[in-house]
C-alpha cells in the first residue's frame, strides 16, 4: 500500500469513527410526544443509576412582550420558588395576599401615570401600602421548599438558564426518583406561582447592573447587538433597566 493511501486512510479514520459513534448514539435515543404536546428525547446511559433531566422551553428573551424585556428571565428565577403544593404555608391565603399586592401596585401605577399632576404624598402612601402588602404575602412563604425537596431525594445540580429563544431548567435525580421530576415539573408548568416576584425582580435588575452596566465587555456586547439587530428582538439579550424595574407579576402570568 502506498504512503498516499495510508495517509488517506489516516485522515478518514476519525470521520469513520465519528459516523460510527453517531450511529451508536442514535440507537440509544428514544423520541416521543405525549398527548399534552410535551416532547421527550431520552438518551440511555447505564453507567450510573441516575437521570439527568433537562426541560427545554421554546420561549426566551426574544419572546418578551414589548416594554417588558426580561419577562422570560423572571421564569428562570420563579421555578425555585415552588408550586401551589410546595413552598407555601397556606396557599389559599397566600393567593389572596398576592392578589392584594397586585391591587396595591395597580393603585400606585395609576397615580404615577399622572406624572406632573401626581400627588407626591399620595405616592408615598401607596408605596408604603405596597410594601406592607408584599410583607404580608411573604409571611406565607416556606423558603427553599422546592429545592429542599429535590435535595432530600438525592437531587443535585438544580439550575436554570435563559437564552434568546429558550428557557432551560435542569437537575439530576436518582433513577428511582424519576416520578418526582414529573410531579414537580408538571405542576409548575401548569400553574407557575409568582411567589416573591418583586424580590427576584430586584435580583434580575442587579444582574443587569453587574453583567452590563459594570462590565466593559457587557456594554460592548449590548452595543453590538443593538446595532446589529436594529428592529429585532435579539437586540436586547438581558433586558432594559427601565423594563426590568417595572415588570409586574400579573404581566408575567399572561406571558
Amino acid at each position: 500500500m502506498s504512503f498516499r493511501n495510508l495517509t488517506c486512510l489516516g485522515l478518514l479514520a476519525p470521520v469513520l469513527l465519528c459516523a460510527q459513534s453517531l450511529a451508536d448514539f442514535e440507537k440509544r435515543v428514544t423520541e416521543f410526544t405525549l398527548k399534552n404536546g410535551m416532547h421527550f428525547l431520552v438518551m440511555e446511559r447505564h453507567e450510573a443509576p441516575t437521570v439527568a433531566f433537562h426541560a427545554h422551553v421554546n420561549a426566551g428573551a426574544a419572546n418578551d412582550p414589548a416594554n417588558a424585556s426580561s419577562t422570560a428571565h423572571m421564569f428562570e428565577h420563579m421555578i425555585g420558588k415552588g408550586t401551589a403544593s410546595l413552598g407555601s404555608k397556606n396557599f389559599a391565603l397566600e393567593q389572596k395576599a398576592l392578589a392584594a399586592v397586585e391591587e396595591a401596585y395597580d393603585k400606585l401605577e395609576e397615580e404615577q401615570r399622572k406624572e406632573r399632576r401626581a400627588d407626591k404624598a399620595q405616592i408615598e402612601r401607596l408605596e408604603a401600602g405596597l410594601k406592607k402588602a408584599i410583607e404580608e404575602a411573604d409571611k406565607y412563604v416556606e423558603q427553599n421548599a422546592f429545592t429542599r425537596e429535590i435535595e432530600k431525594n438525592g437531587g443535585v445540580g438544580f439550575n436554570a438558564s435563559t437564552g434568546l429563544d429558550t428557557t432551560n431548567y435542569f437537575y439530576s435525580l436518582p433513577a428511582n426518583r424519576t416520578e418526582l421530576w414529573f410531579a414537580l415539573q408538571s405542576e409548575w408548568f401548569r400553574q407557575p406561582v409568582f411567589r416573591e416576584f418583586y424580590k427576584e425582580r430586584d435580583v434580575v435588575r442587579e444582574e443587569r447592573r453587574m453583567r452590563v452596566e459594570s462590565s466593559a465587555q457587557g456594554k460592548l456586547i449590548e452595543a453590538l447587538l443593538t446595532t446589529a439587530f436594529t428592529a429585532h428582538p435579539y437586540r436586547n439579550f438581558i433586558g432594559c433597566a427601565s423594563d426590568i424595574e417595572n415588570l409586574r407579576a400579573k404581566g408575567a402570568a399572561e406571558f
